[in-house]
């Protein structure tokens, strides 16, 4: 595997996970932030109280969604007779799906600080993403494990 298309291809889906997580968090954030506003009147007697309805309604989006990217994902598969190329192709969607339901993990926390408006959950929300980010970080060796099983 020393080949320069290989370890280009490898460098493209590393910089790829490593902006998809800040990306996504922003994305994230900026509906959330939009979601908060439209929740909780200012004129509500509990502001928590009022945002439950969207809040169980979040919930269950982020399961279905979570589900279907999961299947999706699932279905992505590797073929050693397949040309190098598309298998890398495959694996780069295989790592944008992953990332993408992993990076669904960090809604919780965010929804939290939008109703506490604690900076631990902020601080929380930051840590679960770096960390997500870190362990699931893309290399040669998590490459050729996928293309063999």
């Amino acid at each position: 595997m020393a080949d320069p298309t290989y370890d280009e291809a490898m460098r493209r889906i590393r910089r790829m996970h490593w902006l998809h997580y800040p990306t996504q968090a922003a994305v994230m954030a900026a509906l959330v932030l939009a979601a908060s506003r439209r929740t909780a009147s200012s004129g509500a007697v509990n502001p928590q109280i009022a945002t439950w309805p969207a809040l169980l309604l979040l919930g269950g989006l982020l399961v279905v969604v979570g589900v279907l990217v999961y299947l999706v994902s699932a279905q992505i598969k590797p073929n050693l007779r397949r040309p190098a190329a598309e298998n890398i192709r495959l694996y780069k969607s295989r790592v944008f799906l992953r990332n993408s339901l992993l990076g669904l993990t960090g809604l919780p926390p965010l929804v939290t600080f939008t109703i506490t408006r604690s900076p631990l959950d902020l601080v929380f929300f930051g840590c679960l993403l770096l960390a997500l980010c870190v362990v699931m970080a893309p290399s040669a060796k998590t490459y050729q494990r996928w293309l063999i099983r």
